[in-house]
């Protein structure tokens, strides 16, 4: 019917402005749609895009924050461009795999996770530790379990606390070969200090 296009887009833009890509999504609906269908196609559409668009502006910043991530590893001479008839292509320079290495070797020796779920408190509890300076890394991951663990710190290596010790957090003293510089000791209602059995 003449005229049909005009009237279903003044119909919609009587109560609202429309962008010009909604101008063109309602002119291309099918002859005939009622003006229900209209508004509820209307509706989808702006959600599909909107959907859309928050990805593209997703996916901006990851090309943004991508951009600069390749950009720090050429200017550290990390990695180098090397064009081909296909396209240009990201290699590893020497540099870039002595830091591999190193970061192998660092993943080789990771430590467990530092949090461990606070369990009920019962007695109080006091732990020393005398860990070697060769072992620090190990000293300071006992310090972070701790600290999660809601112990509160004394001296540097001395931590009291009335949390529940999970045992994962024994075991994993265990085999980092801590136990032998861990000492843990609990407190009765009757004030005596009892080493704690591990």
């Amino acid at each position: 019917m003449k005229g049909e296009n005009r009237l279903k887009i003044f119909e919609l833009l009587k109560n609202s402005i429309l962008a010009v890509d909604e101008v063109f999504f309602v002119f291309s609906l099918p002859y005939g749609s009622s003006f229900h269908k209209i508004e509820s196609s209307l509706r989808k559409y702006r959600e599909k895009r909107d959907i859309y668009m928050r990805q593209m502006r997703e996916n901006k910043e990851n090309q943004n924050r991508f951009k600069h991530f390749i950009y720090h590893l050429r200017k550290e001479g990390l990695v180098e461009n090397v064009k081909k008839d296909t396209g240009m292509f990201v290699k590893i320079t020497s540099a870039g795999e002595k830091l591999l290495s190193k970061l192998r070797q660092r993943k080789d020796q990771g430590l467990p996770e530092k949090t461990y779920p606070v369990l009920e408190k019962d007695e109080l509890k006091i732990i020393i530790f005398d860990v070697p300076e060769k072992e620090k890394r190990k000293r300071a991951w006992l310090r972070s379990v701790l600290r999660n663990l809601e112990f509160t710190m004394i001296q540097k290596s001395v931590w009291s606390g009335k949390t529940k010790l999970p045992q994962e957090f024994i075991n994993q003293l265990h085999k980092l070969n801590l136990l032998s510089y861990v000492e843990i000791f609990t407190i009765s209602k009757t004030g005596t200090l009892k080493k704690l059995k591990t």
